[in-house]
């Protein structure tokens, strides 16, 4: 297929005329102008449903991290009250070569502890700031959006009405 060099909507006669025609031309490459930044616009507003739909699946995995951890920490409290009673009454009756055994135990459960709580923990907040992180883009991106020429048209149609139904039927727009 040949190139065809794009047809000015300036008539000729027009375009003559010097002053005339150098508005009119100029005139016609802003609204060519307007018309692809107002199709950049559609396309960019298309693609937000999207976005918002990884975000919403971003604060899902989110609460379900959070929702195992606090599994997990109500877990270790629950052992750890456990252990604590018992051996209050019980270091009262050990003898001193049983409570030399004691700090050994206790720094495995602390070692314990540390390779799997604080792991868990850590993950948790790298999570948050993962997470603020992404809501900060999507603000940046909406607020870049509601900036971007011709928004105001896409905020005026996505909140147009729909006719109000009677009886089940939907009236007509008049």
């Amino acid at each position: 297929m040949a190139d065809r060099k794009p047809r000015s909507r300036v008539p000729s006669a027009v375009g003559s005329i010097p002053l005339v025609g150098d508005v009119v031309r100029s005139a016609d490459a802003q609204a060519q102008w307007m018309q692809d930044v107002l199709e950049q616009n559609a396309r960019l507003v298309g693609q937000f449903p999207a976005t918002l739909k990884s975000f919403n699946d971003a604060l899902e995995r989110f609460n379900q991290t959070v929702a195992r951890l606090d599994a997990t920490v109500t877990r270790i409290e629950g052992a750890t009250r456990t252990l604590t009673g018992p051996l209050e009454k019980v270091a009262g009756t050990l003898d001193p070569r049983t409570l030399r055994e004691i700090p050994e135990a206790l720094d495995s459960l602390r070692t314990s502890l540390t390779d799997e709580a604080v792991p868990a923990l850590r993950a948790a907040t790298d999570t948050q700031r993962q997470v603020a992180s992404l809501q900060s883009t999507v603000e940046r991106v909406i607020t870049t959006l509601a900036e971007l020429p011709g928004a105001g048209i896409f905020r005026r149609l996505s909140t147009a009405r729909t006719p109000v139904e009677r009886d089940g039927r939907a009236e007509p727009n008049l």
